[in-house]
């Protein structure tokens, strides 16, 4: 960690996403409160996650996007146009305004996407090879724990002066995170492109996904857990109320849990992803994940706030091996493309499982559906396992995929 953060852009990249982080967490939630707030309809204010979860499929044309220009620069207009988006909801009084709540949660999402695509290139650009697995760990504890704080200062700051102040903070993080950006001496010199078809630029990051093994293996088992993930976000309330006899309310102990956890879990894979395989790593994480959701079936409160916890614990070590494994077999000018490709992946069957099981919770014990994302959690794992002989690839580290479209020289003054 030290080495990592002697690396002075790797300091100002992190100071600016933290900053943007924070503002991430205290609006997300806002939305659906807003929305409830609003229209006084549990399903609008679901509709607020789907808003924001749906862009994902968008994510191969951001990804073109990313690939053909700078990293940095897309990144630095994605933060002014995210900025302008947010404060637009300055405009919203009443229900009849409830279509620019959409509209901002849609582009919030849309904006994500694109943004997160392209700063995997630019920190697999910027630093050795060696420090972009512990970037990625270090990027990711930040992110859980200011998951622990960042919704309830938002849903504070909503209750007392409103939504629209919760979305001028959230602009001015992502200025920060601007300034941040325009500080880094890292540069990208643009080559000469290719020309080809767009629809082979479109699908370069698939096809690569699909043409390396041990990355095919890695979106396949993406869909089982992703799809046992989309099972938990109604089911997680069903436990609260059926099997706790706790009010709604009592979700935030449990998330709280859940964060505690994922801290925990982002600082252990920072310090593992250098020495331990990205995919060990993923099936520990999901071991972890199946552990937890099988205790979040007992109807007891030790028993579900141990159960968030491990599951938390297991999540950051899923993620960031996924997205370094991402990285160290990706050639840098498909990486926006590889990237967003791989969020198609796991977006899709995760946000089409929310309404599926919004619709189990109603007809199914909880303990049903929960037992469902235990196994696949362990399912997931055991696709990983049976493809070990994929782990082992001489060039891991310098992928051979042809680059259909741009290329990207990078430099670092």
């Amino acid at each position: 960690m030290r080495e990592l953060l002697r690396h002075r852009d790797f300091r100002l990249l992190l100071a600016g996403q933290t900053c943007s982080m924070f503002g991430d967490w205290t609006l997300l939630l806002v939305f659906g409160i807003w929305a409830k707030t609003l229209t006084g309809s549990n399903a609008v204010a679901g509709l607020m996650i789907f808003a924001m979860a749906a862009p994902g499929l968008l994510g191969p044309v951001g990804g073109v996007l990313v690939d053909r220009l700078p990293r940095r620069s897309v990144m630095i207009i994605l933060n002014l146009l995210s900025a302008a988006a947010v404060l637009s909801l300055w405009f919203v009084h009443d229900r009849r305004q409830l279509w620019l709540l959409v509209l901002v949660a849609v582009c919030y999402g849309l904006s994500s996407v694109v943004f997160n695509a392209a700063m995997a290139g630019l920190v697999q650009a910027m630093l050795p090879t060696g420090l972009v697995g512990p970037a990625n760990g270090a990027l990711a504890t930040v992110r859980q724990g200011l998951r622990l704080i960042g919704p309830l200062i938002g849903a504070g700051l909503f209750a007392a002066v409103g939504g629209r102040w919760v979305a001028t903070v959230d602009a001015a993080t992502f200025v920060l995170s601007t300034l941040a950006l325009l500080a880094l001496r890292h540069r990208e010199v643009r080559a000469a492109r290719a020309a080809v078809a767009f629809r082979a630029e479109l699908l370069a990051g698939l096809d690569h996904l699909w043409r390396t093994p041990v990355l095919r293996r890695l979106a396949t088992s993406t869909v089982v857990w992703a799809v046992a993930f989309g099972l938990t976000e109604a089911a997680v309330y069903a436990l609260v109320s059926d099997g706790l006899h706790r009010p709604p309310e009592f979700v935030g102990v449990l998330v709280s849990a859940q964060g505690v956890g994922a801290v925990i879990g982002g600082i252990a894979v920072t310090a593992a992803i250098r020495r331990t395989p990205e995919p060990v790593l993923l099936i520990i994480g999901l071991a972890l994940m199946t552990v937890g959701a099988g205790l979040c079936t007992v109807p007891a409160l030790p028993a579900a706030v141990a159960g968030f916890a491990v599951f938390g614990l297991g999540m950051p070590l899923l993620t960031v091996a996924a997205g370094t494994l991402l990285q160290r077999r990706t050639p840098n000018a498909i990486m926006g493309r590889v990237a967003s490709g791989y969020e198609v992946v796991s977006s899709v069957p995760y946000t089409a499982f929310i309404a599926v099981g919004a619709l189990l919770v109603g007809v199914w014990p909880y303990q049903v559906i929960i037992g469902l994302v235990a196994v696949g959690c362990a399912a997931a794992a055991l696709s990983l396992l049976a493809g070990r002989r994929d782990w082992t690839n001489p060039s891991a580290d310098a992928p051979t995929t042809p680059e259909p479209a741009a290329d990207v020289t990078t430099v670092s003054r």
